[in-house]
């Protein structure tokens, strides 16, 4: 009987991973988990009594303040402009100066912002920490899934890209369980623990910036070929059947197809449009199905809730969400990208319906409050399982070879304005006083996760085990979605040499 599960000795990344390979993919890995602090910081902290004290602006006779509803919605959202400003920054970096630069950059950045947040006496000076902090995380999110996708083989790119949000997920467990320690104690500390947390990483990031080589991809572009072979037989060696220069050889003849850099125009050009739009809304779908309100504002939603410690629900919906993850990361190359968007992401929009169904209860008991939390860590568990990653992956696979980088800064602009979107108006929708929708708002989500499921039946290819080469014949020879999974690319290396691909 056939499984998707494989025995350890057999699976991919046993075989497939070069000790060099790994420690890049690490090392990157490790990156994204400052994506996680700053995401998790502030959903945790802005809970806390001493933040909401110091920062509020509505204050009661005893002199104790709250942070009004406009500026949860401005703190939470205005930073993700910061974040939009960070991918074309990251791109033109990356794309004239190398991925490596980028990678130097956005750490330095990211010590910046958080030595701003850190010193904040003011919810200016907060505010403007966090935009400093969300351009590096643009500059993350542009670079890391497309490094990672450049330099590791077919059969385990989806599960090594997919690292991207494991580590970020590691991140925000780690500053919740912070957040939850510090979160009895009196004054600025409880706070600022947890923010000081994030000094961590990036410093650790720019002692080991020695052992990050330049994109073998970004090498052969800027005719580099000596030293793209170096880099290319470093991050294989001891890879069974690799010869860097065959390999070489084949992602040269690739890129002599497209000579010429794409413009803006061309990413809405013949088969470029259909790849543009299979990147692009997979991002729109992962802010449209609900990631603000489990993410963002979980932690104050769970206090709302008045059930168990706020702190304590966040920690265990993010172990769901790992779970999910994890999931993702081992079976994805086995299972398929398909799979798990029809599975993962209908249980998504399940859950989130039952969420809102729940909330049309008048006086909940603890036991429906209590059911409304499990649903939203269900979710976190789905989304982080299928949406999130894929949102991540498809941007680095489906594009051309000469407009990679514009696509990947546009899928990243696309998912920071959905977010900004959802972030800055969840508030108002939920909040009484203005859409007091309470867990109702679960309706609209799940109405976005089940439509994304329709497209992505009938315009979602399938992209495992597949190259990135491989990819580009496929998108050229017009395969309809649902046959991708069947498709064979034969002597796919020969065609490419000979030029064999003819446009659509």
């Amino acid at each position: 009987m056939r499984t998707i599960w494989l025995p350890p000795r057999r699976l991919p990344f046993s075989q497939e991973v070069t000790w060099s390979m790994g420690l890049l993919c690490l090392i990157l890995g490790l990156n994204v988990l400052s994506n996680g602090f700053d995401l998790s910081v502030y959903n945790t902290i802005q809970a806390m009594d001493s933040f909401q004290h110091r920062f509020g602006d509505i204050c009661d006779a005893k002199g104790i303040c709250k942070i009004s509803t406009t500026r949860l919605s401005l703190l939470n959202s205005i930073p993700f402009i910061a974040y939009a400003l960070g991918l074309p920054f990251a791109s033109t970096i990356g794309e004239t100066y190398g991925r490596r630069a980028v990678y130097v950059l956005m750490n330095l950045i990211c010590i910046a912002g958080v030595c701003v947040t850190y010193t904040s006496q003011s919810f200016g000076q907060v505010l403007a920490g966090r935009c400093i902090v969300h351009i590096y995380t643009g500059m993350e999110s542009w670079l890391i899934p497309l490094f990672i996708a450049e330099v590791v083989p077919a059969k385990i790119r989806g599960m090594l890209v997919s690292g991207y949000m494991i580590g970020r997920l590691l991140g925000t467990i780690i500053i919740s369980c912070v957040s939850f320690a510090t979160s009895t104690w009196t004054g600025d500390s409880s706070w600022k623990t947890p923010v000081a947390v994030l000094f961590s990483i990036p410093s650790l990031m720019i002692l080991v910036t020695a052992l990050v080589p330049e994109s073998p991809r970004w090498l052969l572009g800027k005719e580099e070929y000596e030293e793209a072979l170096v880099n290319l037989k470093g991050l294989n060696d001891g890879r069974a059947g690799f010869d860097g220069e065959t390999e070489l050889a084949a992602m040269k003849a690739n890129l002599e197809q497209h000579t010429e850099k794409g413009s803006w125009a061309d990413l809405f050009r013949g088969t470029d449009l259909r790849r543009t739009a299979i990147a692009l809304l997979p991002p729109f779908f992962s802010q449209a199905t609900g990631q603000a309100f489990a993410n963002v504002y979980g932690t104050i939603f769970y206090q709302s809730l008045g059930t168990i410690n706020p702190f304590v629900l966040t920690i265990i919906s993010q172990c769901f969400g790992l779970i999910g993850s994890l999931s993702f990361m081992l079976l994805v190359d086995r299972a398929g990208r398909r799979f798990f968007w029809k599975s993962m992401v209908t249980l998504g929009g399940v859950s989130m319906m039952i969420l809102g169904g729940l909330g049309t209860i008048r006086n909940p008991n603890q036991s429906e409050k209590l059911a409304t939390a499990c649903m939203l860590s269900l979710f976190g568990f789905s989304f982080l399982g299928s949406l999130a990653q894929l949102a991540a992956i498809t941007p680095a696979e489906v594009p051309s070879p000469r407009l990679r980088g514009k696509t990947a800064m546009m899928a990243w602009t696309v998912n920071n304005f959905s977010n900004f979107i959802a972030t800055f108006t969840l508030p108002y929708l939920m909040n009484p006083g203005y859409g007091n929708l309470g867990p109702k708002v679960g309706f609209i989500y799940g109405s976005f996760s089940l439509i994304s499921v329709v497209w992505a039946f009938f315009y979602f290819p399938e992209l495992k085990g597949r190259t990135l080469d491989e990819v580009d014949m496929m998108f050229r020879a017009n395969v309809p979605a649902r046959k991708t999974s069947s498709w064979k690319s034969e002597g796919y290396i020969e065609a490419v040499n000979h030029g064999k691909f003819e446009e659509s």
